[in-house]
Protein backbone atom coordinates (compact mmCIF):
# COMPACT_ATOMS: atom_id res chain seq x y z
CA UNK A 1 0.00 0.00 0.00
CA UNK A 2 1.20 3.49 -0.84
CA UNK A 3 2.39 5.44 2.19
CA UNK A 4 -0.58 7.36 3.60
CA UNK A 5 1.66 10.32 4.43
CA UNK A 6 2.56 10.73 0.75
CA UNK A 7 -1.13 10.96 -0.14
CA UNK A 8 -1.93 13.40 2.68
CA UNK A 9 0.99 15.65 1.72
CA UNK A 10 0.05 15.57 -1.96
CA UNK A 11 -3.59 16.40 -1.30
CA UNK A 12 -2.58 19.58 0.46
CA UNK A 13 0.20 20.46 -1.99
CA UNK A 14 -2.15 20.60 -4.97
CA UNK A 15 -4.96 22.31 -3.04
CA UNK A 16 -3.77 25.76 -4.05
CA UNK A 17 -5.89 28.90 -4.16
CA UNK A 18 -5.41 32.64 -3.75
CA UNK A 19 -8.54 32.66 -1.58
CA UNK A 20 -7.47 31.66 1.93
CA UNK A 21 -11.06 30.92 2.99
CA UNK A 22 -11.23 28.29 0.22
CA UNK A 23 -8.10 26.65 1.58
CA UNK A 24 -9.49 26.74 5.10
CA UNK A 25 -12.68 24.92 4.11
CA UNK A 26 -10.84 22.43 1.91
CA UNK A 27 -8.32 21.78 4.66
CA UNK A 28 -11.09 21.31 7.20
CA UNK A 29 -12.79 18.51 5.30
CA UNK A 30 -9.48 16.86 4.33
CA UNK A 31 -8.41 16.98 7.99
CA UNK A 32 -11.59 15.06 8.82
CA UNK A 33 -9.76 11.90 7.84
CA UNK A 34 -11.01 8.92 5.87
CA UNK A 35 -9.13 5.90 4.60
CA UNK A 36 -8.23 7.56 1.27
CA UNK A 37 -9.48 4.43 -0.50
CA UNK A 38 -9.95 6.25 -3.81
CA UNK A 39 -6.39 7.56 -4.29
CA UNK A 40 -5.09 4.23 -2.99
CA UNK A 41 -7.06 2.48 -5.74
CA UNK A 42 -5.58 4.74 -8.43
CA UNK A 43 -2.00 4.15 -7.29
CA UNK A 44 -2.35 0.46 -6.47
CA UNK A 45 -3.97 -0.31 -9.83
CA UNK A 46 -1.14 1.51 -11.63
CA UNK A 47 1.48 -0.64 -9.91
CA UNK A 48 -0.56 -3.84 -10.16
CA UNK A 49 -1.05 -3.47 -13.91
CA UNK A 50 2.26 -1.89 -14.90
CA UNK A 51 4.66 -2.89 -12.13
CA UNK A 52 5.42 0.73 -11.19
CA UNK A 53 3.66 3.99 -10.33
CA UNK A 54 4.30 6.68 -12.97
CA UNK A 55 4.70 10.25 -11.75
CA UNK A 56 1.44 11.44 -13.32
CA UNK A 57 -0.55 8.85 -11.32
CA UNK A 58 -0.06 10.83 -8.10
CA UNK A 59 -1.78 14.10 -9.10
CA UNK A 60 -4.51 12.05 -10.79
CA UNK A 61 -5.03 10.10 -7.56
CA UNK A 62 -5.36 13.39 -5.68
CA UNK A 63 -7.80 14.64 -8.34
CA UNK A 64 -10.08 11.66 -7.66
CA UNK A 65 -10.05 12.43 -3.93
CA UNK A 66 -10.90 16.07 -4.70
CA UNK A 67 -13.91 14.86 -6.70
CA UNK A 68 -15.00 12.76 -3.75
CA UNK A 69 -14.46 15.65 -1.34
CA UNK A 70 -16.47 18.00 -3.56
CA UNK A 71 -19.36 15.53 -3.58
CA UNK A 72 -19.23 15.32 0.24
CA UNK A 73 -19.39 19.11 0.54
CA UNK A 74 -22.40 19.27 -1.76
CA UNK A 75 -24.12 16.22 -0.22
CA UNK A 76 -23.93 17.60 3.30
CA UNK A 77 -25.60 20.81 2.16
CA UNK A 78 -28.35 18.94 0.29
CA UNK A 79 -28.95 16.50 3.15
CA UNK A 80 -28.64 19.07 5.93
CA UNK A 81 -26.19 16.73 7.67
CA UNK A 82 -24.90 17.76 11.09
CA UNK A 83 -21.85 15.54 11.52
CA UNK A 84 -19.33 13.68 9.37
CA UNK A 85 -16.60 11.43 10.76
CA UNK A 86 -17.44 12.54 14.28
CA UNK A 87 -17.09 16.29 13.62
CA UNK A 88 -19.51 19.07 12.65
CA UNK A 89 -19.96 19.12 8.87
CA UNK A 90 -18.16 21.87 6.97
CA UNK A 91 -21.44 23.57 6.08
CA UNK A 92 -22.29 23.89 9.79
CA UNK A 93 -18.93 25.53 10.44
CA UNK A 94 -18.55 27.72 7.34
CA UNK A 95 -22.07 28.00 5.92
CA UNK A 96 -23.82 26.43 2.92
CA UNK A 97 -22.86 29.02 0.31
CA UNK A 98 -19.13 28.81 1.04
CA UNK A 99 -19.18 25.01 1.00
CA UNK A 100 -21.01 24.80 -2.31
CA UNK A 101 -18.48 27.17 -3.89
CA UNK A 102 -15.57 25.23 -2.38
CA UNK A 103 -17.03 22.04 -3.82
CA UNK A 104 -17.23 23.74 -7.21
CA UNK A 105 -13.58 24.76 -6.85
CA UNK A 106 -12.55 21.18 -6.11
CA UNK A 107 -14.42 19.89 -9.16
CA UNK A 108 -12.59 22.49 -11.27
CA UNK A 109 -9.25 21.66 -9.67
CA UNK A 110 -9.75 17.98 -10.47
CA UNK A 111 -10.54 18.78 -14.11
CA UNK A 112 -7.46 21.03 -14.28
CA UNK A 113 -5.21 18.21 -13.00
CA UNK A 114 -6.68 15.80 -15.54
CA UNK A 115 -6.08 18.30 -18.34
CA UNK A 116 -2.38 18.39 -17.42
CA UNK A 117 -1.59 14.84 -16.24
CA UNK A 118 -4.30 12.75 -17.88
CA UNK A 119 -5.49 12.07 -21.41
CA UNK A 120 -8.77 12.39 -23.27
CA UNK A 121 -9.79 8.79 -22.56
CA UNK A 122 -9.43 9.30 -18.80
CA UNK A 123 -11.28 12.63 -18.99
CA UNK A 124 -14.19 11.00 -20.85
CA UNK A 125 -14.43 8.22 -18.26
CA UNK A 126 -14.24 10.54 -15.25
CA UNK A 127 -16.59 13.13 -16.77
CA UNK A 128 -19.17 10.43 -17.38
CA UNK A 129 -18.85 9.35 -13.75
CA UNK A 130 -19.36 12.90 -12.48
CA UNK A 131 -22.47 13.17 -14.66
CA UNK A 132 -23.80 9.91 -13.24
CA UNK A 133 -23.03 11.09 -9.70
CA UNK A 134 -25.32 14.08 -10.19
CA UNK A 135 -28.01 11.87 -11.74
CA UNK A 136 -27.81 9.45 -8.81
CA UNK A 137 -28.22 12.24 -6.28
CA UNK A 138 -31.20 13.69 -8.15
CA UNK A 139 -32.90 10.30 -8.36
CA UNK A 140 -32.33 9.80 -4.64
CA UNK A 141 -33.99 13.16 -3.93
CA UNK A 142 -36.93 12.19 -6.12
CA UNK A 143 -37.41 8.90 -4.25
CA UNK A 144 -37.33 10.35 -0.72
CA UNK A 145 -40.43 9.28 1.21
CA UNK A 146 -41.58 7.03 -1.66
CA UNK A 147 -42.52 3.54 -0.50
CA UNK A 148 -42.79 2.48 -4.15
CA UNK A 149 -39.01 2.80 -4.56
CA UNK A 150 -37.72 -0.39 -6.18
CA UNK A 151 -34.44 -2.25 -5.91
CA UNK A 152 -33.79 -1.18 -9.50
CA UNK A 153 -34.18 2.44 -8.40
CA UNK A 154 -31.88 1.82 -5.45
CA UNK A 155 -29.08 0.37 -7.56
CA UNK A 156 -29.34 3.24 -10.06
CA UNK A 157 -28.96 5.63 -7.13
CA UNK A 158 -25.95 3.98 -5.50
CA UNK A 159 -24.26 3.27 -8.82
CA UNK A 160 -24.34 6.99 -9.48
CA UNK A 161 -23.73 8.45 -6.04
CA UNK A 162 -20.93 6.04 -5.04
CA UNK A 163 -19.90 3.21 -7.34
CA UNK A 164 -18.96 4.98 -10.57
CA UNK A 165 -16.29 7.06 -8.84
CA UNK A 166 -14.69 3.88 -7.46
CA UNK A 167 -14.81 2.48 -10.99
CA UNK A 168 -13.11 5.55 -12.42
CA UNK A 169 -10.37 5.43 -9.78
CA UNK A 170 -9.42 1.95 -10.93
CA UNK A 171 -9.80 2.86 -14.61
CA UNK A 172 -7.56 5.90 -14.24
CA UNK A 173 -4.92 3.95 -12.32
CA UNK A 174 -4.76 1.27 -15.00
CA UNK A 175 -4.79 3.88 -17.77
CA UNK A 176 -1.60 5.50 -16.49
CA UNK A 177 0.34 2.37 -17.45
CA UNK A 178 -1.59 0.62 -20.24
CA UNK A 179 -3.69 1.29 -23.33
CA UNK A 180 -5.19 -2.21 -23.21
CA UNK A 181 -8.96 -1.64 -23.43
CA UNK A 182 -9.91 -4.94 -21.77
CA UNK A 183 -7.63 -4.36 -18.79
CA UNK A 184 -9.07 -0.88 -18.29
CA UNK A 185 -12.65 -2.16 -18.57
CA UNK A 186 -11.96 -4.96 -16.07
CA UNK A 187 -10.36 -2.45 -13.72
CA UNK A 188 -13.48 -0.30 -13.94
CA UNK A 189 -15.70 -3.31 -13.18
CA UNK A 190 -13.65 -4.08 -10.09
CA UNK A 191 -14.11 -0.55 -8.78
CA UNK A 192 -17.79 -0.41 -9.71
CA UNK A 193 -18.62 -3.58 -7.79
CA UNK A 194 -16.64 -2.72 -4.67
CA UNK A 195 -18.31 0.70 -4.83
CA UNK A 196 -21.76 -0.91 -4.83
CA UNK A 197 -20.69 -3.11 -1.91
CA UNK A 198 -19.26 -0.07 -0.10
CA UNK A 199 -22.57 1.78 -0.27
CA UNK A 200 -24.61 -1.25 0.83
CA UNK A 201 -22.31 -1.62 3.85
CA UNK A 202 -22.76 2.09 4.59
CA UNK A 203 -26.51 1.51 4.49
CA UNK A 204 -26.17 -1.46 6.85
CA UNK A 205 -24.10 0.57 9.30
CA UNK A 206 -26.75 3.28 9.28
CA UNK A 207 -29.01 0.71 10.93
CA UNK A 208 -26.68 -1.25 13.18
CA UNK A 209 -23.37 0.65 13.35
CA UNK A 210 -22.01 2.54 16.32
CA UNK A 211 -22.30 6.32 15.96
CA UNK A 212 -18.76 6.68 17.36
CA UNK A 213 -17.29 4.31 14.76
CA UNK A 214 -19.45 5.33 11.81
CA UNK A 215 -18.71 9.00 12.47
CA UNK A 216 -22.27 10.21 11.96
CA UNK A 217 -25.73 9.80 13.44
CA UNK A 218 -27.22 6.36 12.84
CA UNK A 219 -30.69 5.86 11.31
CA UNK A 220 -30.02 9.09 9.43
CA UNK A 221 -31.13 7.75 6.03
CA UNK A 222 -34.43 6.61 7.53
CA UNK A 223 -34.77 9.96 9.31
CA UNK A 224 -34.39 11.66 5.91
CA UNK A 225 -36.97 9.38 4.27
CA UNK A 226 -34.47 7.34 2.24
CA UNK A 227 -35.23 3.69 1.53
CA UNK A 228 -31.97 1.73 1.40
CA UNK A 229 -31.16 -1.92 0.75
CA UNK A 230 -31.74 -3.35 4.28
CA UNK A 231 -35.28 -1.96 4.28
CA UNK A 232 -36.13 -2.52 0.62
CA UNK A 233 -35.34 -6.25 0.73
CA UNK A 234 -37.83 -6.94 3.53
CA UNK A 235 -40.80 -4.85 2.38
CA UNK A 236 -42.50 -7.87 0.81
CA UNK A 237 -42.40 -9.67 4.19
CA UNK A 238 -43.90 -7.08 6.52
CA UNK A 239 -47.47 -7.00 7.82
CA UNK A 240 -49.91 -4.28 6.65
CA UNK A 241 -49.52 -2.60 10.05
CA UNK A 242 -45.72 -2.63 9.79
CA UNK A 243 -45.89 -1.28 6.24
CA UNK A 244 -48.11 1.56 7.42
CA UNK A 245 -45.61 2.40 10.18
CA UNK A 246 -42.72 2.42 7.70
CA UNK A 247 -44.70 4.62 5.30
CA UNK A 248 -45.52 7.07 8.09
CA UNK A 249 -41.90 7.27 9.24
CA UNK A 250 -40.36 7.91 5.82
CA UNK A 251 -42.91 10.65 5.07
CA UNK A 252 -42.47 12.34 8.46
CA UNK A 253 -40.13 15.34 8.35
CA UNK A 254 -39.27 14.81 12.02
CA UNK A 255 -39.94 11.17 13.02
CA UNK A 256 -39.66 10.23 16.66
CA UNK A 257 -36.72 8.16 17.88
CA UNK A 258 -39.21 5.59 19.10
CA UNK A 259 -40.69 5.12 15.62
CA UNK A 260 -37.23 5.02 14.02
CA UNK A 261 -36.19 2.24 16.40
CA UNK A 262 -39.41 0.34 15.64
CA UNK A 263 -38.55 0.37 11.92
CA UNK A 264 -35.01 -0.73 12.74
CA UNK A 265 -36.40 -3.66 14.74
CA UNK A 266 -38.60 -4.62 11.77
CA UNK A 267 -35.57 -4.59 9.44
CA UNK A 268 -33.57 -6.77 11.84
CA UNK A 269 -36.51 -9.13 12.52
CA UNK A 270 -37.03 -9.97 8.86
CA UNK A 271 -33.33 -10.46 8.12
CA UNK A 272 -32.65 -7.22 6.25
CA UNK A 273 -29.16 -6.90 7.71
CA UNK A 274 -28.11 -10.48 6.95
CA UNK A 275 -29.49 -10.29 3.40
CA UNK A 276 -27.61 -7.04 2.84
CA UNK A 277 -24.31 -8.43 4.13
CA UNK A 278 -24.70 -11.41 1.81
CA UNK A 279 -25.34 -9.13 -1.17
CA UNK A 280 -22.29 -6.99 -0.36
CA UNK A 281 -20.10 -10.09 -0.17
CA UNK A 282 -21.43 -11.31 -3.54
CA UNK A 283 -20.53 -7.97 -5.13
CA UNK A 284 -17.02 -8.15 -3.66
CA UNK A 285 -16.53 -11.64 -5.10
CA UNK A 286 -17.70 -10.38 -8.50
CA UNK A 287 -15.18 -7.56 -8.20
CA UNK A 288 -12.36 -9.96 -7.40
CA UNK A 289 -13.18 -12.08 -10.46
CA UNK A 290 -12.67 -9.00 -12.67
CA UNK A 291 -8.94 -8.87 -11.88
CA UNK A 292 -8.11 -12.58 -11.80
CA UNK A 293 -6.05 -12.16 -15.01
CA UNK A 294 -3.71 -9.62 -13.40
CA UNK A 295 -0.28 -10.95 -12.38
CA UNK A 296 -0.07 -12.36 -8.86
CA UNK A 297 1.84 -9.54 -7.23
CA UNK A 298 1.79 -7.91 -3.77
CA UNK A 299 -0.23 -5.09 -5.35
CA UNK A 300 -2.90 -7.48 -6.62
CA UNK A 301 -3.08 -8.96 -3.11
CA UNK A 302 -3.50 -5.42 -1.79
CA UNK A 303 -6.44 -4.87 -4.16
CA UNK A 304 -8.07 -8.06 -2.89
CA UNK A 305 -7.53 -6.86 0.69
CA UNK A 306 -9.13 -3.52 -0.14
CA UNK A 307 -12.14 -5.41 -1.53
CA UNK A 308 -12.43 -7.47 1.64
CA UNK A 309 -12.05 -4.38 3.82
CA UNK A 310 -14.98 -2.75 2.02
CA UNK A 311 -17.41 -5.38 3.27
CA UNK A 312 -15.76 -6.42 6.54
CA UNK A 313 -15.47 -2.98 8.15
CA UNK A 314 -17.33 -2.95 11.46
CA UNK A 315 -18.43 -6.59 11.06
Amino acid sequence: MVDREIIEKGLREYLDSDVKFMLEIGGYILDGGGKRVRPQLVLTFAKSVGGYIPENAYPLAYAMEYLHTASLLHDDVVDGSLTRRGRPTANRVFGNDACILTGDYMYALSLYLFSIYGDIDMIKNVSDSVKKMAEGQLLELKRIGDLNTTLEDYFKIIKGKTAVLFGSCCYVGASTVTDDKQIKENSYKFGLNIGLAFQIVDDILDYVGSSDKVGKTTLNDLREGKLTYPLLVILDKVTPEERELINRVIKDKNPSEEDLLKVKDIVVKYGGIDISVKKARELVETAKSSIRELPDTPEKLELLKIADYIVDRQF
